[in-house]
């Protein structure tokens, strides 16, 4: 499992609409569980939409129409694809992923050894306070793209 880190690839981040096209992910379908963020959509109806409840579970499509009519930046996030083959049920019954550790002894994203969060997800992106992304996966091939996209990019911190 790989922790890799983009910080001066672009001039504004999370854009996240830009991240499904550059890593080809725009056509694949997956679920979406996105999960403790801050973000500022400049449509009130998103607003609403994003901060009903405490995680957001769409679609590629759902999520890919969401940034064509606003495409906003996320400040903080936690992006878990997820396999199109669940159902929301099976998702929504482990524990949220989260940014920064609570509890003594909780898993810390940027310095414990990389892993998924969420038992079920493919990999994870995470927005880190409009400053940078970093991907956590295991997937030669994403890693090829990202690194790519993000010629910058550098492994743990």
């Amino acid at each position: 499992m790989k922790r890799l880190i983009s910080e001066k690839d672009f001039q504004y981040y999370t854009a996240l609409k830009k991240i499904l096209f550059d890593l080809d992910l725009a056509n694949k379908e997956y679920w979406w569980l996105i999960c403790d963020f801050e973000a500022y959509p400049s449509k009130n109806e998103t607003k609403d939409f994003l901060y009903k409840d405490d995680c957001v579970l769409m679609k590629t499509s759902d999520l890919l129409k969401m940034l064509e009519e606003d495409d906003f930046q996320w400040v903080w996030a936690v992006f878990s694809v997820i396999p199109i083959r669940y159902t929301e049920e099976e998702i929504l019954r482990y524990e949220l992923p989260h940014l920064q550790s609570i509890d003594v002894g909780e898993y810390d994203p940027y310095t414990d050894t990389p892993k998924l969060q969420h038992p079920l997800a493919e990999f994870e992106l995470y927005a880190e306070d409009s400053s940078s992304m970093f991907l956590i996966t295991d997937n030669e091939e994403l890693i090829n793209k990202f690194q790519k996209a993000y010629p910058t990019f550098k492994e743990n911190y």
